[in-house]
C-alpha cells in the first residue's frame, strides 16, 4: 500500500491515515441541522477554507437568535469534538497500522487539520509513537515541509508524500517532492 524506496514518508492524515473525510464533511451538516439549510452548508463548503472559515460564514448568515447561547468558538469546538469522537470509533486501518509498526523509515504527518487536534487524535489512536513529527495548521503544508527539511536533516529527494487530494499533489509538485496518490472514498482524484 505504501511502497517507496524513499527514506522518509510523509502522510496526509484525513483519507490516508484514517478514512475521515466523510466524517468531517457530515459534521458540518450535523452542527447546523435545524439552523441553516443544507444548501447553505454546501455553499460554504464549496467556497472553501478551514473549519473556522466555513463555520464562520454559516454563523454570520444564520439566524443568530437560534444560537442565543452559542458563539462561533463554541460551534467550532462542537465540530472538532464530534469529528474526534467519530474518528476514534473507526480507528486506523490494519494496513496503515501494519506499515507503521513494521517500517524502518522516518515517518511524519503533514495535514491541514489543526496541529493540536492532530496530536491529540494520534495520542488517542495510539499511533503517535510511530511519527518523528506531526504537523498541521495553522501552518500550511508547505511551511510544515520546510520544518521537516530544516529540523530533521531531510531533503526533498528523500521524501515520499502520500495524499488523497489534488491540493496534496499541488504542494508536492511545488516543492518537487515525489507524490503518491491514495484513492480514499472521498478523494478528489476519483
Amino acid at each position: 500500500m505504501f511502497y517507496t524506496n524513499k527514506k522518509v514518508v510523509v502522510f496526509d492524515f484525513d483519507g490516508v491515515i484514517v478514512d475521515s473525510n466523510k466524517i468531517k464533511y457530515d459534521a458540518f451538516f450535523a452542527i447546523w441541522s435545524g439552523h441553516v439549510s443544507k444548501y447553505m452548508v454546501k455553499e460554504s463548503l464549496l467556497i472553501g477554507g478551514d473549519r473556522t472559515k466555513v463555520i464562520g460564514r454559516l454563523y454570520e448568515s444564520s439566524d443568530k437568535s437560534s444560537h442565543i447561547d452559542y458563539k462561533l468558538e463554541y460551534l467550532v469546538n462542537k465540530y472538532s469534538k464530534m469529528v474526534h469522537e467519530e474518528i476514534l470509533k473507526i480507528g486506523v486501518s490494519k494496513n496503515v497500522l501494519n506499515f507503521l509498526m513494521n517500517t524502518n523509515k522516518k515517518i511524519f504527518i503533514n495535514s491541514a487539520t489543526p496541529q493540536i487536534e492532530l496530536i491529540q487524535l494520534c495520542n488517542d489512536l495510539n499511533i503517535n509513537q510511530y511519527f518523528a513529527g506531526i504537523f498541521g495548521s495553522p501552518k500550511s503544508k508547505k511551511a510544515n515541509f520546510n520544518i521537516i527539511f530544516d529540523n530533521y536533516n531531510t531533503t526533498f529527494e528523500q521524501i515520499a508524500f502520500f495524499g488523497d487530494m489534488q491540493s496534496d499533489q499541488d504542494v508536492a509538485d511545488e516543492m518537487n517532492i515525489d507524490f503518491y496518490k491514495i484513492f480514499s472514498k472521498e478523494s478528489d482524484f476519483i
